[in-house]
């Protein structure tokens, strides 16, 4: 059976809302790793503020907080997935070049495909096969190569585009009655639990500068509350596939910030590979 037009648009907008905070998550990170702060001290930073932001919008307005199964689905996913997959993505931007790891990173929505397939039995039709073909073959383009990675960045790499494919299967087993912003909160409290953790040897690191504590901010508020309470609300709209298809957005976006904030060059290859971005998203929201 198909969306609903409103909500298939609605989950449209809000997974490309939320590709856009995460595309823009290589730019603030690197205030960040000018300050010093290694990957577990940002991810620690970042998660706590923006546990303590939705935590306190959750309870101003007055939403239900998660509990049973859905309580521990959403810390797996936070401690598990979504730290996991952080954690081996900012590690990666340390061992290999940025568009090689955003490249690597991008190959989860076929993973998603692939993993719904096998899992659940989502057997692709031609149209959505095409779609993702597209984004793929655009998110390639548009992000181009680099020479120079290491081979455990690029392993850290694949491992980040796998977390976020199973992260986003996971998420569908979340009730529809738990709002957005919940699941975020819990998300981003087992998610700093998780990465505090890995701080514990050495201590936490802060940030000394203005402009690095600018860098987590825009992390926590931009890239985590706002990012992840959209991706959650839009994939439950959509599944899985669909959310996937349309989140290869974010490179075209961390191009664009690239462009603009680091007077990198916008080639004809970004061009094209951005409208093949916009033609899969057009195919999922015309697919059933």
């Amino acid at each position: 059976m198909s969306l609903p037009t409103r909500d298939r648009l609605g989950g449209v907008l809000l997974i490309l809302l939320a590709a856009a905070c995460f595309g823009l998550m290589p730019l603030f990170s690197a205030y960040g790793w000018q300050d010093g702060l290694r990957p577990a001290d940002l991810l620690t930073l970042r998660f706590a503020l923006a546990a303590l932001i939705l935590w306190g919008i959750v309870a101003v307005r007055g939403l239900g907080v998660p509990r049973g199964p859905a309580l521990w689905v959403l810390a797996g996913m936070g401690a598990l997935g979504y730290a996991g997959l952080a954690l081996c993505y900012f590690t990666a931007l340390t061992l290999a070049p940025a568009v090689v790891v955003a490249l690597l990173l991008y190959l989860y929505p076929a993973f998603v495909t692939l993993l719904a397939w096998l899992l659940h039995g989502e057997r692709p039709d031609r149209r959505r096969l095409l779609a993702l073909a597209c984004a793929l073959c655009g998110c390639a383009l548009t992000i181009g190569y680099a020479s120079g990675a290491k081979p455990l960045g690029v392993a850290l790499g694949v491992a980040s585009g796998l977390m976020y494919a199973l992260y986003t299967l996971a998420g569908r087993r979340v009730p529809h009655g738990v709002p957005a912003l919940a699941q975020a909160a819990v998300v981003s409290s087992a998610a700093c639990l998780a990465m505090s953790v890995l701080t514990l040897p050495e201590g936490l690191r802060w940030p000394h500068s203005a402009a690095g504590w600018a860098g987590v901010f825009a992390l926590a508020v931009v890239s985590t509350v706002l990012g992840v309470s959209s991706f959650l609300a839009g994939l439950r709209r959509l599944g899985p596939t669909r959310a996937a298809t349309l989140s290869t957005f974010e490179p075209v976006v961390t191009a664009l910030a690239g462009v603009t904030f680091l007077g990198q060059p916008l080639g004809p290859g970004m061009l094209f590979g951005g409208g093949l971005i916009l033609l899969a998203g057009v195919l999922v929201v015309r697919s059933d």
